[in-house]
């Protein structure tokens, strides 16, 4: 009896290393069974390791407790999802010469324009290719092919894009999966991550955002028929939040802010009734609970115009018609989805919701776990790609026996 592909999904992030381990049931459908979170405790800083050691033990933290709740042993596949301040997108074409007597686009050639628009680009020494998405493929007198083996053409033209980081970032990060013991996981650009959790195709056909609010910084990607167009790294993330309270009101530390916000904090000072007041017990006195959410709305305008303008510079804000997905631990300050609305000027701005999968619904339903998730899926649907495109043997019978 062939066992259950067992998956295992990872997030790096500064404030939380999570890990999800999900199994592959029959019929296809992907169960998540363990789910885990542990702090790295400095070891990780706007997305780069800092310290390694202290890495490596949240990781192995993490994915031991996720693995124990599932009551898992192996793995069979390891995604995870990273991101940081030097990563980097640009988009690329280039154009080949179809060479073949019958002019029928092969998969070399579609790799060959793909690979000659990369190499178009001037990376500085340091920087490596993590990722060369493929955005839509031309052919003369032929437009917006999503792709194009198979077809004929005299020329192939190819839009890319490219996610660059430094080697070093990189190494470092595989470095530490390494002495986990997590060898063979392949790295994915978290905004991939995001949208495989929580847009649906139809949305990711029809534009969509997502917006990653992370501890330190704040992703964004935006997709169109389906693929990645633009995305960006903007520096700002909840602990902004959280330290704008404690500069601004001496809430007792970074500790207790943190706390205040999660309880008390809102993007919508208007909500608040202006005579509500919080206790801050270990300091003897009070403060307006209005006046916090004033500090955090500030700071939520400065961010989403941000993330306004980065969307603006991708040239596609007209055709965001699926949505704006917030995710990550910084989009739950309540209120935030409405104001986010306002200032986007989207009609539809929501707090992402990961689908597809069942399981444990702690851990499904939780934004800190969307990237992890969205890994896992992202890890589960290529594997099911790799076996519906394996060469299948037989003649003309066989074939009939498929379609019918």
């Amino acid at each position: 009896m062939v066992q259950p592909a067992v998956l295992l999904g990872l997030d790096l992030g500064a404030s939380k290393v999570v890990a999800v381990v999900a199994v592959q049931e029959e019929g296809g459908l992907l169960n998540v069974t363990g789910a885990s979170l542990a702090a790295p405790e400095g070891g990780i800083r706007q997305g780069e390791i800092t310290d390694i050691n202290l890495t490596v033990a949240a990781i192995m933290r993490a994915v031991e407790e996720a693995m124990r709740t599932a009551g898992q042993t192996r793995v069979d596949g390891i995604r995870v999802a990273v991101d940081g301040i030097q990563f980097k997108g640009e988009n690329l074409r280039d154009s080949i010469t179809i060479a073949s007597a019958n002019r029928v686009i092969t998969t070399q050639d579609r790799d060959r324009v793909m690979e000659q628009a990369t190499n178009g680009c001037k990376l500085a020494k340091e920087e490596t290719v993590l990722h060369r998405i493929p955005q839509m493929f031309h052919i003369k007198g032929q437009r917006d092919i999503r792709n194009p083996v198979n077809m004929i053409g005299d020329t192939l033209e190819a839009e890319v894009r490219i996610i660059v980081a430094p080697g070093s970032v990189l190494e470092n990060i595989n470095r530490a999966l390494h002495l986990s013991s997590l060898q063979g996981a392949e790295l994915m650009y978290s905004p991939l991550a995001s949208a495989e959790a929580v847009l649906s195709r139809e949305d990711a056909e029809n534009g969509a955002v997502v917006v990653d609010i992370g501890d330190q910084l704040t992703h964004l990607g935006v997709f169109l028929r389906g693929t990645l167009f633009h995305s960006a790294v903007i520096p700002i993330g909840g602990m902004h939040f959280t330290k704008d309270l404690e500069i601004t009101k001496h809430l007792g530390g970074i500790s207790r802010a943190e706390r205040i916000k999660r309880v008390y904090g809102t993007a919508l000072p208007g909500h608040v009734p202006a005579e509500e007041m919080v206790d801050l017990e270990e300091e003897g006195r009070q403060v307006s609970r209005r006046e916090l959410a004033e500090v955090l709305h500030a700071r939520a305008i400065e961010l989403l115009n941000m993330v306004l303008a980065e969307i603006g510079r991708s040239g596609l804000i007209h055709e965001i018609h699926g949505g704006v997905h917030l995710v990550g631990g910084g989009a739950l300050l309540p209120h935030l989805p409405i104001l986010a609305q306002n200032i986007l000027g989207r009609p539809r701005v929501v707090l992402g919701r990961v689908s597809g999968v069942q399981g444990l619904s702690h851990a499904i339903a939780n934004p800190l776990y969307t990237n992890a998730l969205g890994a896992v899926k992202a890890l589960h649907r290529s594997m099911n790609e790799t076996t519906t495109r394996a060469p299948r043997t037989g003649g003309i019978l066989d074939k009939l026996k498929r379609w019918i």
